[in-house]
């Protein structure tokens, strides 16, 4: 997928991704600096936090969607590691040169649904209720630029509807957000909005519940990838950050936070999908 670039946005970054990761690393001993994805927030903060028991070094993040975090890494490449909520933006730092060869590799998957306020009540038998049902908007993460909306995009769009597809029947009503958690707190502060999010963030929240759980299909295939940013500074902890990623220890703390082995075998529904 090519991915326009706007070449004054690098500009308006630099000095936010500086300030958000404390300034660039001067020292060998700075601390590893995690680019990764709104989504992932819990999750890689307690796989970081394990990191530091067991390695000894401190653990930074920045949190973003995962295209704001691609272009601030082209912007000031003080990043060691990006984890991306898919594959596209990854390639967008590979053309970039912002990538170290060879360390790229699939991190975790994860499954779409649709949620509601937990006041709301509103359900749904299948994907189509979402052209019938008297709400206001439908709250997507960014369609046009942020993975979680464009997968659910990819999706809909996938979906027969009246002659068309469901995504243009229902385009009238989305509501962009900058990034996922930002879409989930749409739904979370008005009973009048349904959004599509990830199921991991569903379960990360008491003030929505789940509606309708996306079935996997072959063309929409939600993967975390994740890879090692040339021009860090801890490239040594970098690596161990990717390895540790696929050890039983950090496959568990994903588990446990929802998220599925990278080719997305299992997946038992979100536990909290009622409050």
């Amino acid at each position: 997928m090519s991915i326009k670039r706007n070449p004054l946005f690098p500009v308006f970054l630099f000095g936010a991704v500086l300030a958000a990761c404390g300034g660039a690393p001067t020292e060998k001993g700075e601390p590893l600096l995690v680019f990764a994805a709104a989504s992932l927030r819990d999750v890689v903060t307690e796989i970081g936090t394990e990191l530091e028991r067991t390695a000894g070094a401190a653990v930074e993040y920045n949190f973003a969607g995962s295209n704001t975090l691609a272009q601030q890494i082209v912007a000031a490449p003080v990043a060691d590691v990006f984890l991306s909520a898919d594959g596209s933006w990854v390639d967008f730092l590979d053309e970039a040169g912002r990538t170290v060869p060879g360390t790229r590799r699939r991190a975790f998957s994860n499954r779409l649904v649709v949620v509601a306020h937990r006041d709301a009540a509103f359900e749904l038998t299948g994907l189509a209720d979402l052209a019938r049902l008297d709400y206001r908007f439908l709250a997507l993460a960014d369609p046009e630029a942020v993975p979680a909306g464009r997968y659910a995009k990819a999706y809909l769009a996938g979906v027969p509807f009246g002659g068309g597809d469901l995504y243009s029947a229902l385009e009238e009503r989305v509501v962009p957000a900058l990034d996922v958690r930002a879409a989930l707190a749409f739904v979370e502060s008005d009973p009048e909005i349904l959004g599509i999010v990830y199921r991991t963030d569903a379960m990360a929240s008491r003030g929505v519940r789940v509606v309708y759980e996306i079935e996997p299909r072959a063309d929409v295939d939600v993967v975390y990838w994740a890879t090692l940013v040339d021009g860090g500074r801890r490239g040594d902890l970098g690596r161990v950050f990717l390895d540790f990623l696929e050890s039983p220890a950090a496959r568990a703390v994903a588990a446990r936070y929802g998220f599925l082995p990278p080719d997305g075998s299992g997946g038992a529904r979100p536990s909290r999908s009622s409050p």
